[in-house]
């Protein structure tokens, strides 16, 4: 299992917005899949991530991955989980 905590970059439609990642990959029967959380966004940011056709995050060393948001999005959740799509940005 691979991880990350720390600063991303958020693209999604019209927003580029800095937000705190807390992510991991794990391998099951033979698969690899990643995701976790974000956190420190501000809800009309996240409202543009939830409706864009895409969704790319990108670590501070240039690595980007694909991404989808899970669960619901409520104002001032604080924290929203995602999961990823393709290989591990980290």
């Amino acid at each position: 299992m691979t991880t990350y905590q720390g600063p991303v970059t958020v693209v999604a439609g019209d927003v580029e917005a800095t937000m705190r990642a807390d992510l991991s990959s794990t391998r099951q029967d033979g698969t690899m899949s990643w995701g976790g959380s974000l956190s420190g966004y501000e809800d009309a940011d996240m409202f543009e991530v939830l409706t864009a056709d895409t969704a790319v995050m990108r670590l501070p060393d240039g690595h980007e991955g694909r991404f989808v948001l899970q669960g619901r999005l409520t104002p001032g959740q604080g924290a929203v989980a995602v999961l990823g799509s393709g290989p591990a940005p980290f």
